[in-house]
This record gives structure tokens, C-alpha cells and sequence, in this order.
């Protein structure tokens, strides 16, 4: 836990022990001790204390409710869930008469909720417990290829690149240090300190079972806006190939069909060998614009791939194939 979420709970709980101690009948002596304001908010009148076993809250249900609940949101998922099991709890219901520390409301299940939660919202809102559920969820709806490789089992977070899911997307990249906390991490294949960008830029399987990274899949699917969340807030990296030689350039210069948007924002952030990378076939992603891509922006593609320096292993500066090793890349 954070040293800034020990010092909060450190607070709150001197704050108990502190309104605790201090009663109707403190000293004049104990009372110099205290500041001003200190001493002036204990003059005013407060709802009758409450005791709760060898605890005493002298301020009434509702401010102990707000102490009580400040602390357990700086708790992690298995401390809340300890809490929840403990006799606290329930001496809690017992003494105010109310379920407010287990209630879950569907309006404090919101993100946008700012409110106090309870013990069950907390929980059900914590960080780790939804990447966790967000994780089985796609284990649930990709859970083996069922072609040539069925034991290979899709990476959640390829697979959400891969079907265009923004939402999801964002959820993967935003929860990934609570990646540590959940039992169900290596599905996502991290590792012990893995950084975000090393996440993201890894090759995993898509839910066909193709070795892909994250951005590899969202270019093949001409998925824009996620490619450029992945580069800019994920600190995805288009220079990084797959093990024989394929990088994101070559699925965008294969498929995309719409516009040259995507092919653009990959190629400002590659450096001119990952351009004229040879993957399979010693073919380079303008090797695979003109082989592969038959749409009516092919020639755009074209065009925009040798304007930033890209070149063909299997083609010669007119377009015309002239056999491996024959193109201008190697002239």
C-alpha cells in the first residue's frame, strides 16, 4: 500500500481514538492541550456516542459512518473482502440499526459516482476486481481456436483490439497496474513489474490464434481510433515485429480499405528500416500493398508508403513485379 493511503488511514483512525477519548467530562488541563478549533468543535453539541465493542464514537451514526468508510476505500480488494467477513460489520448493522455498510445501490456502481460507497460497492468498483472480471469475461467468449491450433488459448487484450472495442480497450490500458493483484493476470501474459508499454507491445494471440501485438491487430482491422490510443497513451510501439519479421505497417498496407489515416499515424512514429521491414517471403508492407490489397485506396497507399521512404523487395519503382531480391529496395 502506497505510504499516502498509510498516512489516511493513520489520520482517521487518530481521529477515532482521539473522539473517543475526548468526552463532556475532559479537563480543563486536557482541554489546553488541544487547538482552538479543536476545542470549539467539541463544545458544540454532537448526537449521542455510540459504542461498538471497546470502540466509542462519540459523533453519532452518520459521522462514523463517514469514518468508518473513509478508511476502507484505501483498502486493497483482499483487505475489503477480510472486513466484510469480520464481526465489525455486523456489530455495525447491530449498533445503527441499518444494512448502509452492505447496501449496493446500481447508481454507486457508476464510474462517474462521487458519493460514499459501502463495503459491497466498494468492492464490486474496485479497480482489480474488474480488470479480473473484464479478463474472464473475453476467457468466457474467446476461450480456445477451434482451427489448427486449438490449444492456443486468445490474449484478452489482442482480442479487444482486434473487434475495435474502445471501451474495453481503455479499461485494459487504465487498470493495468492492478494487473499484480489478480489471480487471472497471465492470461494477458504479464509478468512480474511489467511496464504498460511493455503490455501492449507484446505478441499474444488473436481469437483466431495468429501470434499478434495489440496494435498489429488494431491496424489489420483499420481500427483508427484504437491504433492511435495505443500509441499515444499506451506507448504502443509499431517498430516491434513479430518473430518472423511482421510488423503493424505490413497488416495496415495489407487491409486497409477505408482511407490512409491509420497508415499515416504508424508510419510518423516508425523509423525508415521498420518501413521497409522483410517479413515472410522477404516482403516489405509496400511488398504487401501491392500483392494483397485490391481496395480503391491501394494506389493512395501506394503513394504514401514511397513518400516516407518505403520500398519493394518483389517490386521495382513502377509497380511491376520483378521476383524477390529484383525490387528497388535493393537498388
Amino acid at each position: 500500500m502506497k505510504k499516502k493511503n498509510i498516512q489516511q488511514i493513520t489520520l482517521n483512525i487518530y481521529i477515532i481514538i482521539m473522539a473517543s477519548t475526548v468526552t463532556n467530562t475532559t479537563t480543563p488541563a486536557k482541554l489546553k492541550q488541544l487547538k482552538q478549533s479543536t476545542i470549539e468543535a467539541l463544545e458544540e453539541e454532537h448526537a449521542e456516542p455510540i459504542q461498538i465493542g471497546i470502540l466509542v464514537l462519540p459523533a453519532g451514526i452518520e459521522s462514523a459512518c463517514g469514518i468508518l468508510l473513509n478508511i476502507l476505500q484505501y483498502l486493497n480488494i483482499r483487505s475489503l473482502c477480510n472486513v466484510k467477513r469480520s464481526s465489525l460489520i455486523q456489530l455495525c448493522r447491530k449498533a445503527f440499526g441499518s444494512d448502509d455498510f452492505e447496501r449496493v445501490r446500481d447508481i454507486a456502481l457508476s464510474l462517474s459516482y462521487e458519493g460514499r460507497r459501502s463495503i459491497n460497492e466498494i468492492i464490486l468498483t474496485h479497480p482489480a476486481k474488474r480488470l479480473y472480471l473484464l479478463i474472464e469475461r473475453y476467457k468466457r467468449e474467446f476461450p480456445r481456436r477451434t482451427g489448427w491450433n486449438p490449444r492456443c488459448i486468445p490474449t484478452p487484450i489482442v482480442c479487444a483490439c482486434e473487434h475495435g472495442r474502445m471501451d474495453d480497450v481503455e479499461l485494459f490500458i487504465n487498470l493495468h497496474p492492478f494487473h499484480k493483484y489478480i489471480t487471472n493476470r497471465d492470461a494477458n501474459g504479464y509478468r512480474d513489474d511489467m511496464t504498460l508499454k511493455d503490455m501492449v507491445s507484446q505478441v499474444g494471440k488473436d481469437s483466431d490464434g495468429a501470434n499478434m501485438t495489440p496494435l498489429m491487430i488494431a491496424a489489420y482491422g483499420e481500427h483508427f481510433q484504437v491504433v492511435k490510443y495505443l500509441i499515444e497513451q499506451g506507448e504502443a510501439d509499431p517498430n516491434i515485429a513479430s518473430s518472423d519479421g511482421v510488423n503493424a505497417l505490413h497488416f495496415a498496407a495489407l487491409n486497409n480499405r477505408t482511407n490512409t489515416e491509420l497508415i499515416q499515424s504508424l508510419l510518423t512514429h516508425m523509423t525508415l528500416d521498420s518501413i521497409n521491414k522483410k517479413g515472410r517471403g522477404g516482403a516489405t508492407p509496400l511488398d504487401w500493398a501491392y500483392h494483397h490489397n485490391h481496395s480503391p485506396i491501394r494506389q493512395e497507399i501506394i503513394a504514401l508508403l514511397r513518400s516516407k521512404g518505403g520500398k519493394a523487395n518483389n517490386y521495382d519503382e513502377n509497380g511491376r513485379h520483378v521476383g524477390e531480391g529484383n525490387g528497388d529496395l535493393n537498388h
